[in-house]
């Protein structure tokens, strides 16, 4: 027999907040909610994009193709929808700009077009600061839990390491790690 109740539960592994990426024909136009970025090198793995974990991958055994992704946390300005946003390096480094200039990507506004229109082209930012006047922006969520949530990862799991002086970007790897692994470049 169902238990019910008037109360919604809180989502107890965190936020599982949509993911969006740039679409082919249209701009997005959204301001980001998190503090800062995040990324890691990803796999595009039977119609999904996995986290590479290192020794213990099998989408890097088997020899498929792997690239660094940054994700951080936006709310869309049409819709008001709050979604994780996923980025590739090339794409991340109008961020990171713009963290070097404000000290956070917090309440950066970003319009971001496919140069070509095609859901592969390259990713065009265009960033400032937002005029948020009336709009109150959501609190910014745990980013490692988010992904941990879309990846299906166990939460506790998640560590990041510090930012990475030479690249400007933190690290998610999950654990255990049997030895350090870094991908190639």
């Amino acid at each position: 027999m169902p238990i019910y109740s008037n109360d919604v539960p809180e989502r107890p592994r965190g936020p599982a907040l949509p993911i969006r990426r740039t679409p082919a024909r249209t701009p997005l136009d959204a301001i980001v909610t998190s503090d800062d970025l995040i990324g890691c090198y990803t796999h595009f793995y039977k119609g999904s994009t996995v986290p590479c974990e290192g020794d213990q991958c099998k989408p890097h055994h088997e020899g498929i193709p792997f690239r660094w992704h940054a994700y951080m946390t936006c709310v869309e300005l049409r819709s008001n929808l709050h979604f994780l946003f996923e980025v590739t390096a090339n794409a991340a480094e109008h961020f990171v700009a713009y963290r070097n200039i404000h000290n956070t990507i917090r309440s950066c506004q970003f319009r971001a077009v496919r140069w070509n229109q095609r859901h592969n082209g390259r990713i065009l930012i265009q960033t400032k600061t937002a005029s948020l006047g009336q709009r109150m922006l959501p609190p910014a969520p745990d980013l490692e839990k988010c992904l941990a949530v879309l990846w299906g990862l166990p939460s506790g799991n998640v560590t990041v390491k510090g930012i990475n002086p030479e690249t400007q970007v933190r690290q998610v790897h999950t654990e255990p790690e049997k030895d350090e692994f870094e991908c190639p470049q």
